[in-house]
């Protein structure tokens, strides 16, 4: 249960594929396969099912990849605490969900640095449910995310509402009529629940941070999806929605600027009127030493990135 290569794990999950994993951690396919064998018979249970493609993670490879991520974020959170000891500089960690993350981050955290060069900073991407049991705990001293905003310990300030609709393969018949021009993310339409359940989706696992939201919008519509991929990366599932693989739970607003082409491919609903929209917020403790450095980066969220988000149009990515 090495630490340092639980990035093998990761890619595994990630990627659902030996080769592509393989190659993401510059390993062999060989050496990878060897080195997952030996972690389940060293665990003497399976965390993947590999007898089906795409490869599947296991409840029990969930519960191990979720727990091997705290302890990974705790080894990292000490040794920043030595090194900032041994050098005097302020250790600033800064969590959010890694499709967010990978939107987000290349906006903030270079403005970020250039004006505190001295600070170190400490990213974690996970999922939202444990980015903020990370700010309970005082192991993170920011979060952003769609969070469950229910800890009373805890400072919470809106960044802003992101609305959340279902992509749908327009090769499906319920959106084949369509012409590219209804059905995108500026105008989506409402779509009868019973069109599509029984259709293949692509569905969150418990704790990545969309998890609560996409069981929420089924039970509400009474959608019972038919085939389902479960996805710990957004981005992947959003390209294999394009390909027709399922349908998907998606807040566009994180894909305007990244990926554009694959909006031709998909047909954007909403199964209720209003919109359904949630909420992205930034958690803190209150009393947190670097108070002041949470309060930058929420300011800088707010002057670089939020005027992108609701003009997309003049955005510079």
């Amino acid at each position: 249960m090495s630490l340092d290569k639980f990035d093998y794990v990761l890619a595994l999950a990630e990627e659902r594929n030996l080769t592509r994993a393989a190659k993401k951690t510059f390993i062999s396919q060989p050496a990878l396969t060897n080195y997952i064998n030996k972690l389940e018979s060293q665990l003497g249970i399976k965390l993947f099912d590999r007898t089906v493609t795409p490869i599947q993670i296991t409840r029990a490879g969930a519960l191990y990849i979720e727990r091997m991520k705290k302890i990974q974020m705790a080894e990292n959170n000490l040794f920043s605490e030595l090194r900032a000891l041994g050098s005097q500089e302020t250790v600033f960690h800064f969590g959010i969900g890694a499709t967010r993350g990978s939107h987000w981050l290349p906006f903030l955290i270079p403005e970020f640095c250039r004006r505190h060069p001295e600070v170190a900073l400490q990213l974690h991407e996970h999922g939202e449910a444990f980015l903020e049991d990370g700010v309970r705990q005082g192991e993170i001293d920011l979060a952003f995310g769609a969070l469950n905003t229910s800890y009373p310990e805890l400072v919470y300030e809106k960044l802003t509402d992101e609305q959340v609709l279902l992509a749908i393969p327009r090769s499906y018949p319920c959106v084949s009529s369509l012409s590219p021009q209804q059905a995108t993310p500026k105008s989506p339409i409402l779509l009868d629940a019973g069109l599509v359940s029984g259709l293949p989706f692509l569905l969150p696992y418990p704790g990545n941070g969309f998890y609560r939201c996409a069981q929420m919008l089924m039970t509400q519509a009474g959608v019972k999806p038919g085939r389902i991929l479960n996805y710990t990366n957004m981005n992947t599932a959003y390209q294999l929605s394009a390909k027709g693989v399922g349908c998907l739970f998606i807040t566009p607003a994180l894909f305007d600027r990244f990926l554009p082409h694959l909006q031709t491919q998909l047909a954007f609903c909403t199964l209720q009127e209003p919109v359904y929209t949630r909420s992205s917020v930034a958690a803190y403790q209150p009393d947190n030493p670097r108070r002041e450095l949470i309060a930058e980066m929420i300011a800088l969220t707010r002057e670089l990135l939020l005027p992108c988000l609701t003009q997309p149009e003049q955005a510079n990515f």
